[in-house]
């Protein structure tokens, strides 16, 4: 399963936000993993984390599952960001956390459907990431 992340912003006020910086670094840190088995198989995981504005508020806490297109075996799951993670120096381990609660919503989801995916690959994916922030941190 190859994993995807990208946001919806209601506001253009938000590109420099620590949570826009965060989804950047990790999205990069994935495009540096696509080469694996893992990121190289399907079905795809598409994470879309929704942003809060003063004009818009998302209706739900969490997570959910928003679609699944057969033809593209990707399953689209919605995480709902909190304004306050918006200027958190937690962003990057919230999103990381996202990923790892996203990957066992779609395995559950995946088993129901009778499609294989490997959730401990995945999982092992999203610690690496984990490893690689934890490990910036340190230097800084």
């Amino acid at each position: 399963m190859t994993i995807h992340i990208s946001t919806m912003m209601p506001d253009r006020s938000l590109d420099e936000s620590a949570f826009m910086l965060a989804v950047t670094k990790i999205a990069i840190q994935l495009a540096e993993f696509r080469l694996l088995p893992v990121q190289n198989t399907t079905p795809h995981l598409d994470l879309v984390f929704l942003l809060p504005s003063r004009q818009e508020q998302v209706g739900f806490e969490g997570l959910r599952l928003r679609s699944f297109s057969r033809d593209s075996q990707t399953l689209r799951i919605e995480c709902a960001v909190p304004e306050k993670m918006l200027d958190s120096i937690h962003a990057e381990r919230f999103i990381i956390a996202i990923m790892q609660d996203a990957t066992d919503a779609a395995h559950e989801y995946f088993c129901e459907q009778q499609l294989l995916f490997n959730a401990v690959e995945h999982i092992a994916l999203t610690n690496r990431l984990m490893d690689l922030g934890q490990l910036a941190s340190t230097r800084s």
